[in-house]
């Protein structure tokens, strides 16, 4: 009788293993990838990589942003690398038909490194427009040529999002979901979950490049959706996505306003590795 109710126990155990095993995890916003902890572990036992040049990463930074608040395009452009300069050149002709002019001259007042890890830089910028102050977070991704560092990618996002419409169906929350993946607006992507945008978001998605994201199959119900979203990511970055095309879905939920009666907009509730279970539906 002791054996059995052992046996009996032990069974239980391993289907509840098998349950927590088969359970749905987030992998979209801003969890960390095991495969990327690991490569950065392998990078500090190894550092060939920013930190070694502290004060000269901490120069360039400094520099490049009092260029940029002075609409110094084409010095600012003499930091950048041969691919980050075309880019720069065609959002400056897209804003101001100049390769080199900048928008909105402003005062910068202090421009703080949070981090510097491998070749990315997180930084912290006050500033003003006149007697308007602004804050910045800025994400620089950073390679070395020829001895010299010079800025690869630039990320920029206003601390204080100014409040955005809610979004009205489904359908639109996928394709504005769509849209912020493609282009990593990531301060786009944390209001469609509804939560603060944060520092290390921001270079969360600095790092992940996806080419497509389409719609395969989806399931609307009147208060909560569900969309199954085939990735092309030619680089995961941080992220738990996956190099190539892979599968997961996106579980959207219609918000309640704070009075419980009425009906507000369509949030996302996760990004996760598997489809909604029926308890999901029922809740």
């Amino acid at each position: 009788m002791k054996s059995y109710r052992m046996g009996w126990i032990a069974f239980s155990i391993l289907l509840l293993l098998a349950g927590c095993q088969h359970q749905s995890e987030e992998i979209g916003l801003t969890a960390v990838s095991a495969v990327y902890q690991k490569q950065q572990a392998e990078n500090q036992k190894n550092p060939e990589f920013a930190e070694q040049n502290t004060e000269v990463i901490t120069d360039l930074v400094n520099e490049v942003v009092e260029l940029r608040f002075q609409r110094a395009g084409e010095a600012l452009a003499s930091h950048l690398s041969e691919a980050c300069r075309e880019r720069f050149i065609a959002a400056n002709q897209a804003v101001t038909g100049t390769d080199y002019g900048l928008a909105r001259l402003g005062k910068l007042e202090s421009c703080t490194i949070l981090t510097i890890n491998d070749n990315t830089v997180l930084a912290q910028i006050n500033a003003s427009y006149g007697d308007t102050p602004a804050a910045y977070t800025l994400v620089l991704s950073l390679i070395s040529e020829d001895q010299t560092w010079l800025v690869d990618q630039m990320r920029w996002m206003e601390n204080d999002q100014p409040p955005r419409s809610p979004v009205e169906s489904a359908e639109q929350l996928a394709k504005a979901y769509q849209e912020a993946v493609l282009s990593q607006d990531y301060a786009r992507l944390a209001s469609l979950y509804n939560i603060t945008a944060e520092p290390e978001g921001l270079l969360f998605w600095s790092t992940v490049r996806i080419t497509d994201c389409e719609i395969m199959a989806q399931k609307i119900q009147t208060g909560q959706a569900c969309f199954q979203l085939q990735f092309t990511v030619t680089d995961p970055g941080m992220s738990q996505l996956k190099k190539g095309t892979s599968t997961a879905w996106l579980w959207c939920r219609r918000q309640p306003q704070h009075d419980g009666e009425s009906i507000s907009g369509w949030i996302i509730e996760g990004l996760m590795t598997k489809q909604p279970p029926t308890s999901w539906w029922q809740s």
